[in-house]
């Protein structure tokens, strides 16, 4: 079996030398890389060349490749600003072989699209498995076609020569041992692909009934929502204004598909504001979206209403993404005894969700961040993790005293959150993405930019995931002092120096769970 293979392929067996290289420790960037400047001796250790002149440990890819194989599969670990060869570490099995895939590809492979590289992996296995792989530019039409087909890639794609996505993957698939020599799909590659299969969500293309978009769209992260749907629109018809024409429809679907399809097009259909009366109006008798019509047409706030929408949402979360993600949608939105105000929603499916959910309060972990802005400024803060995005933009106001006179945007890997209220191009909502998804792992980053015309870009990394609880954020150590908004030479003024005690009280007056933890319903 698959499963009790030994992990032996070229990436791996560089990964454990590169282990045995870091031995007692070595030095690494706030991100988890190699410094630099030991770059050239970790590239002499596995055996591949180096450039003269290394700006990071990305500039030789294979060396790259192999650290962050070595870091999936637990032979090198860090703390704090060392990195550190884990001797006790198990032989890597294939789901740690499957996770250094997934995290290589995500750092290795660049989309001309910016959608999911994966996808592009998974399209290229699917092509390769087929009876008569094309081989060289072959490979790359055929591999370029399916992606077209789905809607993923655009004109963009056109005309691509250096480091097309598709040879990059190649590359990787061969190190992991999932192509051999000819390129030929090895019992590993079968392995990729259908787990790529199980757990990227389906293509959603024009002729898809809305029952089935809605399907996949259940399996898709409820940010992408709205850029998915507007792959379904009306192709080619000179009638069509987009995919307003098939909201009614995609609506009526909603009406019978399962909650996370459905909170699906609710969210987008709510997007847009007035212009959406009709549709709910259209709706607000309806024995599943009423609710939600009702509430959004501002015709019911009574506590039952909200007990319904929390179960409907927390439902959604559960099928989407687990049981955590829908105990912290109940969090949010209701106060006492959780199981109970479940029992009084009246939801038709509250039975369900109470099965799922555990018996007794889960403990919340927090996450030691640190949020770096530039010279050496920065602040050491502790969060529940189940803050949202929008919850954490508020306390980083509190932290380097801004005044959030400005537009702000987060970035996470290729996707883009900003609030709602201001919408930015390609932005999904803030309040939707949770610090569990946006930092799944020790050492993982994101970045959050204050005053898009100063572009004050904060660099944010996940330190340590503590077993302990919070009610607010705490800052825990810091240095520089706050910068100064919207400076004017004409009017200089002396920066207020870092005062963690003062920056504590602060969180504790005005950021309590109540405000940092946005009501998304009081948003739409």
């Amino acid at each position: 079996m698959v499963t009790e293979m030994p992990i032996d392929c070229a990436v791996f067996v560089a990964a454990r030398a590169l282990a045995s290289w870091v031995g007692s420790g070595r030095a690494v960037t706030a991100g988890g890389a190699l410094k630099p400047a030991l770059v050239p001796e970790a590239a002499g250790t596995i055996g591949v060349g180096c450039p003269a002149k290394v700006r990071r440990l990305s500039d030789v890819p294979e060396a790259h490749r192999a650290w962050v194989t070595a870091l999936a599969a637990g032979l090198v670990t860090i703390s704090g600003t060392r990195a550190v060869q884990d001797k006790n570490a198990a032989a890597p099995d294939i789901t740690a072989w499957y996770a250094a895939l997934e995290q290589v590809v995500a750092a290795q492979v660049i989309d001309p699209c910016e959608i999911d590289p994966r996808i592009c992996c998974q399209v290229t296995l699917a092509v390769l498995t087929s009876e008569e792989p094309p081989l060289g530019a072959a490979l790359l039409g055929a591999v370029e076609n399916e992606m077209r087909m789905r809607r993923d890639w655009d004109w963009r794609a056109a005309g691509l020569t250096e480091r097309h996505p598709v040879d990059q993957v190649v590359g990787i698939l061969r190190d992991f041992g999932a192509l051999d020599a000819r390129l030929a799909v090895t019992t590993l590659g079968e392995y990729a692909r259908r787990e790529l299969q199980r757990r990227l969500p389906l293509p959603i293309t024009p002729e898809l009934t809305a029952a089935e978009v809605l399907r996949r769209l259940a399996t898709a992260p409820e940010e992408d929502a709205d850029e998915l749907l507007w792959r379904w629109r009306i192709p080619d018809d000179p009638r069509s204004t987009g995919l307003v024409d098939r909201l009614p429809e995609l609506l009526r679907a909603a009406g019978e598909a399962s909650p996370a399809g459905r909170v699906s097009v609710i969210e987008v259909v709510a997007a847009r504001g007035e212009n959406s009366t009709h549709l709910w109006q259209a709706v607000r008798d309806h024995p599943v979206l009423g609710p939600h019509a009702r509430w959004l047409l501002g015709e019911s706030d009574s506590v039952r209403t909200r007990r319904w929408l929390a179960v409907d949402l927390a439902l959604a979360a559960l099928e989407r993404y687990d049981t955590r993600d829908a105990w912290y949608v109940l969090k949010d939105m209701m106060s006492g005894d959780l199981h109970a105000d479940v029992r009084d929603s009246g939801h038709p499916e509250a039975a369900r969700l109470l099965k799922a959910l555990p018996a007794a309060p889960p403990q919340i972990p927090v996450y030691q961040l640190k949020i770096s802005l530039y010279g050496g400024l920065w602040r050491r803060v502790l969060v529940p993790e189940n803050y949202s995005l929008g919850a954490l933009h508020r306390m980083i106001q509190v932290l380097f005293g801004w005044d959030d006179d400005h537009l702000h945007l987060f970035e996470h890997g290729k996707r883009r959150y900003t609030d709602s209220c201001y919408p930015l191009e390609q932005c999904a909502d803030e309040e939707l993405f949770r610090l569990n998804r946006a930092l799944p792992s020790l050492r993982s980053t994101l970045s959050y930019t204050y005053d898009l015309g100063d572009c004050r870009r904060h660099e944010i990394v996940l330190e340590k995931i503590l077993d302990q609880e919070i009610d607010v954020p705490l800052c825990v150590d810091g240095r520089g002092d706050n910068p100064i908004e919207d400076y004017n030479p004409d009017y200089p003024e002396d920066p207020v120096p870092f005062d963690r005690d003062a920056v504590n009280r602060t969180l504790a007056e005005r950021l309590t769970c109540e405000t940092l933890i946005s009501d998304r319903d009081d948003d739409r």
